[in-house]
């Protein structure tokens, strides 16, 4: 029992993390119906141009960078749980006005606001869950986030060809709205957070509750903690100290290197135009089966995540995730090479990509996808968290708004198989960097991971 309210307060949070995800796959289905003749599917009195796709696709990335300044703000003045409700507004006021959209540029303010909360939710999650989690389920709770984020990017595929656009947006405003309601009522404050501030009576009852423990236990692991923050204070975040220390340095480097190997793998350019992709592919299937096909697998890999990071380690999964990656890239390239340089017959050949991008979702779900986000979670010291979390979510936007925003350029540049292999190289060279770089924090407290890093 001692696990089950904190479980039910990490699944709570994690139906944010679905309501961020839905819209990162939202494009897919969506650009087929803003560019339709037909104003029985098109709510826009035009089809869209390449260049309003290209802004109202690429604005959830800048959103999503700015959004990490005034929700880590939001979480360090007036708390995680205050943060994360706020992005559930966002998420809610995002979806409800692209329902009711009857101009571009509402779509626009729709995705640009949508972008603030997914940056918003990307710091706060992981490290809210990271806060309130005990050291050894930290991994296993972090990695639930896999399988949410995998349901948000699977449900634009399964119900967005489908619905209409007032209908699927409404669906998608179903989440945050049940997430506002369900975590108001049961969710709680990080110890961590009430300890940072002071309130030490506050952050012993919430210890004692979500442990189910009784006040002795929890009076222990509340000074486990206030030893951590009493440690942290020695070295003020200054940007000096923050130079000067060469574990917070190495931190900076393995969290802002594993989220540009995630983007630069490819992963969210080719879910954002999954169905272009299958269009150019010459398969049998309709475009969107096989989208459907690649999402509902992004969800069933996504499924024994927790338990893989849990038994394996944070280190060893990672570097499987991205090697697999880096041959399945490599494989997709030689199809689009042979298909579109060579003119050689592939039709015997056109279950390829399918099934290559199935086994890439398999490779990314089992560690690229989390994995990132749950070791920034644990290597920085909470001093500097507030800077971590907001640095590691713009690069990680920044970097996702380069290949979305230039995916059709690299296309027409580097051709469909110059592409796959440019994230192909990506991906290999995360492996290196993973088994050089990174260290295994599995089971490890904060203290514990700070004393490797500055080893």
């Amino acid at each position: 029992m001692s696990m089950s309210f904190t479980t039910l307060i990490v699944l709570a949070v994690d139906t944010l993390a679905t309501s961020g995800d839905i819209t990162m796959t939202w494009t897919s289905p969506m650009f087929s119906k803003l560019s339709s003749n037909d104003s029985s599917v098109n709510p826009l009195p035009r089809p869209i141009t390449n260049q309003e796709g290209a802004l109202i696709g690429s604005l959830l990335n800048i959103g999503a960078m700015l959004g990490v300044v005034p929700f880590s703000f939001i979480s360090e003045r007036f708390g995680r749980k205050k943060a994360l409700l706020t992005i559930g507004v966002f998420h809610v006021i995002a979806y409800g006005t692209m329902a009711f959209a009857r101009r571009v540029w509402l779509f626009y303010f729709g995705r640009l606001f949508g972008g603030l909360a997914v940056g918003g939710g990307y710091t706060i999650l992981p490290m809210y869950i990271a806060e309130i989690s005990e050291e050894s389920k930290r991994g296993y709770h972090s990695m639930t986030l896999t399988v949410f984020w995998a349901i948000g990017n699977f449900l634009p595929y399964l119900v967005g060809p489908f619905a209409s656009v007032r209908s699927f947006n409404l669906i998608n405003a179903a989440f945050p709205t049940c997430f506002l309601l369900v975590f108001s009522l049961i969710g709680k404050e990080s110890p961590f957070y009430l300890v940072g501030a002071g309130r030490l009576d506050e952050a012993e009852k919430v210890l004692v509750t979500v442990r189910s423990a009784d006040p002795i236990e929890a009076e222990d692991e509340l000074k486990r903690i206030r030893a951590s923050i009493e440690k942290e204070k020695e070295t003020p975040p200054t940007l000096r100290n923050v130079v000067a220390n060469p574990g917070i340095r190495k931190s900076f480097v393995i969290a802002f290197g594993l989220v540009s190997f995630q983007q630069f793998s490819g992963w969210n350019a080719i879910t954002f135009y999954l169905q272009p992709i299958f269009d150019g592919s010459g398969i049998d299937l309709p475009s969107y089966l096989s989208s459907m096909i690649v999402g509902a697998s992004i969800l069933v890999f996504s499924l024994p995540a927790p338990f893989l990071a849990h038994k394996f380690g944070r280190k060893t999964l990672l570097a499987a995730s991205a090697g697999s990656m880096a041959v399945c890239l490599a494989v997709l390239g030689a199809f689009f090479t042979l298909k579109d340089r060579v003119k050689a017959d592939v039709s015997g050949a056109s279950w390829v990509p399918v099934a290559f991008l199935v086994v890439l979702v398999l490779g990314f779900e089992s560690g690229l996808a989390c994995l990132p986000w749950t070791i920034s979670a644990e290597i920085f010291p909470k001093n500097v968290k507030k800077w971590s979390a907001s640095g590691t979510c713009a690069v990680t936007y920044f970097t996702s708004f380069l290949m979305t925003q230039f995916f059709d350029d690299m296309r027409r540049g580097l051709g469909t198989d110059g592409t796959f292999f440019f994230y192909a190289g990506f991906s290999a060279l995360c492996v290196v960097f993973t088994v050089v770089y990174v260290p295994e924090t599995r089971g490890k407290t904060f203290v514990e991971i700070q004393e490797l890093l500055r080893r």
